[in-house]
């Protein structure tokens, strides 16, 4: 009975030893969840083990007071009773000192982050242009050929949202194993970003103070574990050692981790070798507008002026994401002439009132700022000087950076050419420059053009815009760079003090601008001068810019009767490109420096012939251009001068002429050096199409152009074959297929043709030839068979990138499959009226069969037109595998964006023919005159998503002269939208079919924005009845029911023509148009109401147009029966 009493009590103590404990414990607990911390599960599993521990004791001792029995006048223990509960409680004791040897360092761990959207302050939305760019990033991070990625762009575009954005998916998608980030930034603090990296992966420096020990540490943890697939995130990258220095291994030694970074400059990325590189760039006037009109909170009630000031708000802007947040924040709930106000600052360049701006444009400086060299940073400010939104031409460049000596080591306009575009090329990379559709151009955007103003402007560069007079300044202001473009300005004024002044830039819009005497009398340290568009007389007091060494008078007209341009000893580039002149200035024979001449006047303007003896006396001139050589019949004499004088010009390495004299031409090229010549542009052909085109080309690299029936002959002479070996840009117009029998006759006995023909272009060709060639355009050859025959060696033609052959009707094959495989820079194919042209490749001589897939890694365009014996794309034989379609059979253009097909004599399946292309950038589709087209896309045979979203990506369908064409679509696939980015729909000529679109396909195209029916006899109407198979996602409208069909972003619709056409659909249907806004039915004599028996709504439609000047109420086509709301 004594041992009893002692279990007992000994549990008892042991529980409040355990109580005492558990609260110690909870307390902690308490403490980690105020701290935001997740308690470790062991803990609360202790925890709830203590509980139940403590409920059993407790009914033990409850059981042990219970267990007393009563005997008439006491009482008297159960003796069985507390033998059991003796027992118990040595069980529990046993329990509760487990419980009790427990010992926690710590109950909790950082909470686990709940993963969701990334939605950052200035949210820049899911706009087209950034959903397909963050879908290609996530493909190239399922590569696993791919380790290393860039995202690149300006500052302030989204690149940092971007990555989080991917960050978050590539979390959802489980990618990767484990995920970690670092803010890297123009001046990096290692230990931080060291310590961002190992926080999201477990990792402890504890003391550890050295970058090299802690680096080896981290390394170490990311390239330790081969089994754990990691993902490193690297934001504002602006050094490419930033790897090695914190810590990163190299991803490429490690296939289980990749690295994706974020930097303002492409070669950084490069210097890293990153696999891929994506552009993130600025987003499209109506994504901006979108952007903006949220974040700024405009409302459909505001009112006209603050919406209209709005939009030019949001498009001075320029696209530029971060622009558009800060700017439509800052005015949001504004006041009207907060807006006006606005306006006018970012207009002027001068922001002060608009909160965050100087906060954006600090961003855009420090991209500015780390440029490496004063050569980029002086050339990049030059680039402010040009008005706004305009494109800046790299020539200028040149001409410029030449006569201000930018450059130190540049002893030619060469060098310096390729110095300027080697520094353009980085401030593109850098993304501090945009490159527009002329890529011998460059533009800045209007933010980063603001910002390189106000940089400008502390080294004394003024920029000037619309001023009717001189600008007003300090005299004691030392200006060294001044620019001025006005429509209204008349007068240059004397009396001015420029002492410093280095570049003078001045453009008129043909305006009649009278210059002082004495304008250039104080402005003795002028480098370089540009006139342009104006029409002056150039006073004598230019003789005093001694130090000139550039003069640019282009297009303007010039009165130099009494030139006193011979005075100006140090001048080296000298240019009247487009202008006119009464008389040509002969004393430019006395400008001995002169390197550059450039005598390509306007065309037609006057005649004005290179007087003998100037060319001569330039024995520096390394660049000539001549523009328009016309020799007349009086003029034999002076032909003989030119060539003479063009032959003493021993440091010539640029020339360019003009004529319509082939023997005058090669008597020329016979005193060149040919091989010398680093750019050429040589064109052979009549006056009027030269004169009409000789400003076509500011900058050229090789560039030879024959163009006219007279020439055919050149094509054997030996001094042409030459330079077509070397050109780059190489262009041939005979039109011999135009010639009548008699013509032809006259021809050959003047031996004007070549007896063999031009069956080839390489013919006795040697080793490197056409190694640089990039552009081949040949039209109206009769006699050619190939483009290319027999073998070319690599590097030939790697670098041809278009290629357009018109008009050769002899021609049966371009080239062969190994000259094809060598075309990997081929961007553009336009073949057109070819009658006897089978196929693009032929197979080789010692091929039987085509055995691989032929590859046209980066063809973008193609445009085969009017071949009527074409069969396939690339020859093959019966034999071959894998053949899925007649026209492109093994043939693939990952990068296919354009494809028209028109008037070919083979049967072209449409979808079979996109199957084989797989390309998932294919945007425009055109497709006409094929006569055995019944049905344009048949989904019967559509095998998976991956053709689906193919052509998921059209934006522009052209359909025309089509006689068989009988529906657009059959057997839509159900519940898909596969056209849901169609943009543009044009049908026409298509004579057999009766309507438009299925509902199926109607309730799909919800990006639709223009539709144009044209001339297509048996259309009735738009929307007909739905295809009757099981896989329509419509039911049939049954009597009486209103079935739904909604074009949400549809603007315009344009039906002309049209003999049959009645109403939009016979079919009970309700149309929805929330964005038509213009409907054009022309020509549709049976149409007599839109609708019958449904509503049309269309908010922004209030009449039609039935010509291009009439219009009537919409009223007019809609029967009693119909309604619209308005």
């Amino acid at each position: 009975m004594f041992c009893y009493d002692s279990k007992i009590k000994t549990l008892r103590d042991k529980v409040k030893d355990l109580e005492t404990k558990e609260s110690e414990v909870r307390d902690l607990v308490v403490e980690a969840k105020n701290n935001v911390l997740d308690i470790k599960s062991y803990v609360e599993k202790w925890l709830q083990n203590v509980d139940e521990i403590k409920k059993a004791a407790d009914k033990i001792f409850e059981d042990a007071t219970n267990s007393e029995m009563q005997c008439l006048f006491f009482t008297c223990p159960n003796l069985t009773t507390r033998y059991s509960l003796g027992k118990d409680a040595t069980e529990k004791t046993a329990e509760v000192a487990k419980l009790l040897k427990k010992r926690f360092q710590n109950v909790a761990e950082p909470k686990q982050l709940v993963q969701i959207p990334y939605k950052n302050p200035g949210d820049f939305g899911d706009f087209e242009t950034r959903i397909s760019i963050k879908k290609e990033i996530m493909d190239a991070l399922k590569d696993k050929d791919v380790s290393i990625i860039g995202i690149c762009g300006m500052g302030g575009v989204g690149k940092t949202t971007m990555a989080k954005e991917i960050d978050f998916e590539a979390k959802i998608d489980k990618l990767f194993d484990e995920f970690t980030w670092a803010e890297v930034s123009q001046n990096p603090d290692v230990t931080k970003i060291q310590d961002q990296l190992a926080s999201k992966l477990g990792l402890k420096f504890n003391d550890c103070t050295d970058k090299d020990e802690r680096a080896e540490r981290l390394r170490k943890r990311l390239g330790g574990d081969r089994s754990k697939s990691i993902l490193v995130i690297l934001d504002d990258v602006w050094e490419d050692t930033v790897l090695k220095t914190i810590g990163v291994p190299s991803a490429g030694d490690d296939k289980e981790l990749k690295i994706l970074l974020t930097s303002r400059d492409k070669d950084v990325c490069r210097k890293m070798r990153a696999q891929r590189i994506f552009d993130v760039d600025l987003l499209n006037e109506k994504e901006s507008w979108e952007l903006f009109k949220e974040k700024a909170e405009i409302s459909d009630d505001a009112t006209d002026v603050i919406k209209d000031t709005a939009e030019k708000i949001a498009k001075q802007c320029g696209g530029l994401p971060l622009a558009l947040v800060i700017v439509g924040r800052a005015l949001s709930r504004k006041e009207e002439h907060e807006w006006k106000n606005a306006l006018v600052e970012l207009r002027s360049s001068a922001v002060t009132n608009i909160k965050g701006v100087p906060k954006l444009y600090s961003r855009i400086e420090l991209s500015y700022n780390y440029l490496e060299s004063d050569e980029a940073k002086s050339l990049f400010l030059l680039c402010s000087l040009y008005p706004e939104d305009s494109d800046i031409a790299i020539e200028d460049l040149v001409r410029y950076a030449w006569g201000l000596e930018l450059f130190r080591g540049t002893m030619t306009l060469i060098t310096t050419r390729d110095r300027v575009k080697t520094i353009v090329g980085h401030l593109k990379s850098c993304y501090l420059l945009l490159s527009p559709e002329d890529k011998d151009h460059v533009r800045l955007h209007d933010v980063v053009r603001d910002v390189c103003l106000q940089i400008a402007s502390k080294y004394k560069m003024s920029k000037y815009t619309g001023l009717k007079e001189w600008p007003k300044h300090d005299n004691n202001e030392s200006y060294s760079a001044i620019s001025l473009t006005s429509n209204e300005l008349n007068q240059l004024p004397s009396g001015l003090e420029y002492p410093d002044l280095k570049f003078l830039e001045v453009t008129c819009n043909q305006q009649s601008l009278n210059i002082s005497k004495e304008f250039f009398a104080d402005m003795k340290e002028l480098r370089v001068l540009d006139f342009t568009a104006m029409r002056i007389h150039i006073p004598s007091s230019i003789q005093l810019l001694t130090n000139l060494r550039t003069l640019c008078l282009d297009y303007c007209t010039l009165n130099t009767e009494n030139s006193t341009f011979g005075n100006l000893k140090m001048l080296e580039v000298l240019s009247f490109r487009g202008s006119a002149l009464d008389h040509f200035p002969e004393d430019i024979a006395e400008l001995s420096n002169l390197r550059l001449l450039d005598l390509r006047l306007k065309h037609r303007s006057s005649y004005c012939p290179l007087p003998p003896g100037i060319l001569m006396q330039l024995k520096k001139l390394e660049e000539l251009y001549l523009g328009v050589v016309e020799i007349r019949d009086d003029e034999l004499e002076q032909q003989g001068d030119i060539i003479k004088e063009i032959s003493s010009l021993t440091n010539l390495n640029t020339f360019q002429i003009s004529t319509n004299d082939p023997q005058f031409l090669l008597q020329i090229l016979h005193v060149l050096c040919i091989e010398k010549l680093e750019r050429f542009h040589i064109e052979l052909t009549d006056l009027e199409y030269a004169n009409e085109n000789i400003l076509e080309y500011y900058y050229f690299g090789r560039r030879l152009h024959i163009r006219g029936i007279t020439y055919a002959s050149m094509l054997s002479q030996s001094a042409i074959n030459s330079l077509m070996w070397r050109t780059e840009h190489l262009s041939i117009e005979m039109d011999l297929n135009n010639l009548d029998d008699l013509s032809q006759q006259v021809m050959e006995r003047k031996n004007m043709l070549d007896e063999d023909g031009f069956k080839y272009l390489n013919r006795n060709h040697p080793i490197g030839a056409f190694d640089g060639l990039q552009e081949i355009n040949l039209n109206g050859i009769p006699k050619m068979k190939h483009l290319f025959k027999g073998v070319i060696r690599p590097p030939s033609l790697h670098n041809l990138m278009f290629l357009t052959i018109k008009g050769c009707p002899s021609l049966k094959s371009l080239f062969s499959e190994s000259v094809a495989s060598g075309m990997v820079n081929l961007q553009s194919l336009y073949i057109s009226n070819c009658d006897r042209l089978k196929e693009i490749v032929s197979m080789d001589r010692e091929q039987n069969e085509v055995t691989r897939m032929l590859e046209f890694p980066k063809l973008q365009n193609i445009i085969l037109e009017d071949l009527r014996n074409f069969k396939s794309f690339r020859r093959g034989t019966n034999k071959t595998i894998g053949v899925l379609n007649p026209l492109f059979k093994q043939v693939t253009l990952p990068n296919l964006e354009t494809l028209n097909i028109d008037g070919l004599g083979c049967t072209v399946t449409i979808l079979d023919e996109l199957r084989q292309i797989r390309s998932h950038k294919l945007r425009a589709l055109r497709i006409a005159n094929l006569d055995d087209v019944s049905i344009l896309f048949d989904f019967e045979y559509t095998k998976d998503d991956a053709e689906i979203r193919i052509r998921g990506q059209l934006t522009f369908l052209q359909v025309a002269f089509l006689p068989k064409l009988v529906h657009i679509t059959t057997m839509f696939p159900k519940g898909i939208c596969i056209f849901k980015n169609l943009t543009y729909l044009i049908v026409e000529r298509c004579d057999n079919l009766r309507y438009l679109f299925s509902p199926s396909m109607a309730n799909s195209l919800v990006a639709l924005e223009g539709v144009s029916v044209l001339q297509c006899e048996a259309i009735e109407e738009i929307i007909g009845r739905q295809e009757e198979d099981n896989t329509s996602n419509i039911e049939i409208v049954e009597e009486g029911t209103t079935s739904r069909i909604v074009f949400p972003k549809l603007r315009y619709l344009d039906l002309c023509g049209l003999d049959r056409f009645r109403l939009l659909s016979s079919q009970n249907y309700e149309f929805v148009f929330p964005s038509l806004d213009y409907l054009r039915i022309e020509n549709c004599l049976a149409t007599t109401k839109l609708c019958s028996r449904q509503l049309l709504s269309a908010p922004k439609l209030d009449k039609v147009w039935i010509n291009d000047e009439q219009s009537v109420d919409i009223s007019n086509f809609l029967d009693f029966e119909g309604s619209i709301q308005m």
